[in-house]
């Protein structure tokens, strides 16, 4: 009876780690949303009685996503469009060529109107790979920027490595203030439709993206605001990565912690040092997986998922790690029954608290 009790244990925590995965392996296909825009109320104030730059957005990489520090890169290209109707005579005759690039690009530029833009709260001043200016036929003008930079991520993502990210590249007028310039998002889009290599690179899926238009509002200047386009990317990590580099490792070193409690019984003395030193050599195991996967955990003021699952872990073997050596002293000390029994419940017990632990954390966190 009592092995038989063992067994239905030992399936239980076998089989209930494989129906949560499968259910959680099931994605979406959202490679083609729709783009929506988002225009703030206080935006709509100006867009009848200022010059509309129209702004064209691919972004052709995203790449170093690091949830531990927060931040990751973005390649992108972008398009500002623009008439100056009243200065269309001296831009023709500025205009020997209709597309200029380098130091000619920046002589020409220095005399005519033109747009601004800055890279909101980026880490690091962005780098221009390339930009060109271009006079169209119908005497509109187009600006193009090919640029990196390095952007903050907010990492606050509880249910970590389940849950999405949310990422930012805002783009704000700079010389320009929002009564003489207002910046249409036209078009965004991820990747040309040549490309081959991804656009999001990494362990990560896109879910949705869209535009918001706002007003940004800026400590250097009280009585001016500035037009701002937010392009946003929402994105998940890959369940298979985490499957193979979490939930896997961590889920057999409690599975063989438990196993060694449930078949390595402490009536014969031979397992007494063998179960207390796979305790230690598992707890030991999961500290070093804890330290491996540091740098893909999100630092945050409080416990995620993923730091949850750690805690339950390092609890049971600890608990299993003492009670071995518990009933383990209480054999050698002959009293065989009273060892029996102890260990015993601490065979039903373990396990129940891992589970009624397990469901406890997913209870808070979704």
């Amino acid at each position: 009876m009592e092995c038989n009790v063992r067994f239905v244990l030992a399936a239980l925590f076998c089989v209930i780690p494989v129906f949560g995965w499968a259910g959680s392996g099931k994605t979406t296909d959202f490679s083609k949303p729709n783009v929506k825009v988002i225009e703030s109320e206080e935006a709509k104030k100006y867009d009848g009685r200022s010059k509309h730059v129209k702004v064209f957005m691919v972004i052709d990489r995203i790449f170093n996503i690091d949830i531990s520090a927060g931040t990751y890169e973005v390649e992108a290209e972008l398009l500002l469009k623009w008439r100056n109707d009243e200065d269309i005579d001296k831009i023709r005759t500025e205009f020997k060529e209709h597309t200029y690039a380098g130091e000619k690009m920046h002589k020409i530029i220095k005399k005519i109107w033109h747009p601004e833009f800055i890279v909101k709260s980026e880490l690091h001043r962005r780098e221009t790979l390339f930009s060109t200016i271009h006079l169209n036929k119908d005497g509109s003008l187009e600006l193009f920027e090919k640029f990196e930079t390095i952007l903050p991520i907010n990492t606050d993502i509880r249910e970590y490595p389940f849950g999405t990210l949310q990422l930012n590249l805002d783009i704000v007028a700079f010389t320009h203030d929002a009564h003489e310039m207002v910046f249409d998002p036209i078009h965004f889009e991820l990747g040309h439709p040549e490309q081959d290599t991804p656009v999001l690179v990494g362990n990560w899926s896109l879910v949705d993206f869209y535009i918001d238009k706002k007003i940004a509002h800026r400590l250097s200047t009280t009585d001016q605001v500035f037009t701002q386009n937010g392009f946003h990317f929402i994105i998940k990590h890959d369940f298979n990565d985490t499957l193979q580099k979490i939930f896997f490792p961590l889920g057999g070193v409690l599975l063989i912690s438990l196993f060694l409690n449930l078949f390595s019984s402490m009536r014969h003395a031979a397992n007494y040092e063998a179960r207390v030193q796979g305790q230690l050599t598992l707890l030991l195991t999961v500290f070093a997986l804890k330290f491996t996967l540091a740098g893909e955990i999100p630092q945050t003021h409080y416990m995620n998922l993923i730091d949850m699952i750690f805690m339950i872990a390092t609890g049971a073997i600890v608990l299993n790690l003492f009670s071995s050596i518990g009933v383990g002293e209480i054999f050698l000390n002959g009293k065989k029954e009273t060892a029996a029994r102890v260990e015993k419940v601490f065979d039903w017990l373990c396990p129940m608290l891992v589970i009624l632990s397990i469901a406890l954390v997913c209870y808070s966190v979704f």
